[in-house]
């Protein structure tokens, strides 16, 4: 999503598209939150909040519990027609819940913004530091620009997402030494679902001092629910979790799902497409990282593949999939100028999602990331060759 440092004209055309995907993303997301939606009331962000004012009431104990959030949720927004199928339920780790606490003692609408635009600064933070340091500052404000205004990412933040808090810390755990990489990768367990395959590539190349850490950060949030929350909501959470996985779930749309359930619910598969395409999918990111050691590669695998294969998978997951089309372009300078036109040609394609139906909108990021994905197994194989002994190495960032 960026363009060489040493092509001038297409960097100006880059810098020119940038500034139109600004003022669109800016545009959009402010329509949305300011019009007759209730977009804050309706978001995701609405569910932490009203987590948060279960635990300052000392009802920690019943967080999962479906009365319990339905009665915290009509205090906090009142009646919400769209929610026909009931309260939206809150699905996140109750750590989460125990560092939102603070914004619980907020009016909705500033926890809103407050924690929107934590999120989108720690993702713009995260995606600087995952370039590397041999890029120039021009090029990396460019990638920050157009990560921060890619579709998914607007959704998110129109959600209010805990999304782009994790995504941009795994960024940094890209783009930090080990020691802090791993701090930032046991932070990312705000939303656990989207750090495994990350956390795995940590575990194969034996990186045991991020691996140590992630693990006792992970360790940390987990000792703040029990003695915030409860140790009863840290039971109910795993089975809440598995509940989810459910056809008549509030807020839960297969169908507009960007993995392979998705898929197979769009085609109308079954399991067994689910499972199949999950395999394939995961075959693919092993056989990436047997390819090439590159750090940037192995990322970059990982976070195209973990939206495709997590069963619970909506548009702003997408945003890990952006930071991985991100750090695919970085890891191989040579090719940069092509792959730069890819990622930025990407980028403008995925806003035809803010104006197609949800389905068709899922379909086209479902195609983004596997296209994707097979791009960065062709590119560890490219990598491969040129980490043989007797060839030119490929330059590698300094964090590497």
């Amino acid at each position: 999503m960026l363009p060489s440092p040493a092509m001038s004209h297409p960097a100006r055309w880059a810098g020119g598209y940038a500034l139109v995907a600004a003022m669109l993303a800016s545009v959009f997301t402010v329509a949305i939150l300011t019009g007759p939606y209730r977009a804050v009331e309706r978001s995701d962000y609405m569910t932490y909040h009203m987590a948060a004012r279960i635990v300052l009431d000392g009802h920690g104990s019943c967080l999962y519990d479906a009365r319990c959030q339905s009665d915290a949720q009509l205090e906090l927004i009142g009646e919400e027609p769209s929610f026909k199928e009931g309260a939206l339920p809150y699905n996140s780790p109750p750590w989460l819940a125990a560092l939102a606490v603070p914004l619980g003692l907020l009016p909705l609408s500033v926890g809103f913004a407050i924690f929107t635009l934590l999120g989108l600064l720690v993702l713009a933070w995260g995606t600087w530091r995952a370039m590397g340091v041999r890029w120039p500052a021009s090029a990396r404000i460019l990638a920050v620009v157009l990560v921060l205004t890619a579709w998914p990412t607007a959704m998110a933040a129109i959600r209010g997402q805990s999304t782009l808090i994790v995504v941009g810390l795994l960024g940094l755990s890209v783009g930090l030494s080990r020691a802090r990489s791993g701090l930032a990768l046991g932070l990312s367990a705000l939303k656990p679902t989207l750090a495994p395959l990350w956390a795995v590539w940590q575990v194969v190349g034996g990186h045991w001092r991020a691996v140590g850490a992630a693990a006792a950060v992970a360790a940390g949030l987990v000792a703040l629910s029990l003695a915030v929350v409860s140790p009863q909501a840290l039971i109910d959470y795993p089975g809440h979790l598995v509940g989810l996985s459910g056809q008549d779930v509030a807020g839960v749309h297969p169908a507009e799902m960007v993995n392979w359930r998705g898929a197979a619910e769009r085609l109308g598969g079954g399991p067994g497409l689910v499972i199949a395409g999950s395999v394939a999918t995961l075959g693919l990111v092993a056989f990436a990282w047997r390819r090439s050691s590159s750090r940037h590669l192995g990322a970059a695998a990982a976070f195209l593949a973990t939206p495709l294969v997590i069963p619970h998978a909506n548009q702003h997951e997408f945003v890990l999939a952006a930071l991985g089309i991100l750090v695919a372009v970085v890891a191989v300078p040579q090719m940069r100028g092509w792959l730069a036109t890819l990622a930025i040609g990407t980028h403008a394609l995925l806003w035809a999602g803010a104006v197609a139906d949800a389905e068709v909108g899922a379909w086209l990021l479902f195609s983004a990331e596997l296209a994707w994905l097979l791009i960065v197994v062709w590119l560890s194989g490219v990598n491969s060759r040129a980490e043989r002994p007797g060839d030119v190495p490929l330059p590698t960032d300094a964090s590497e």
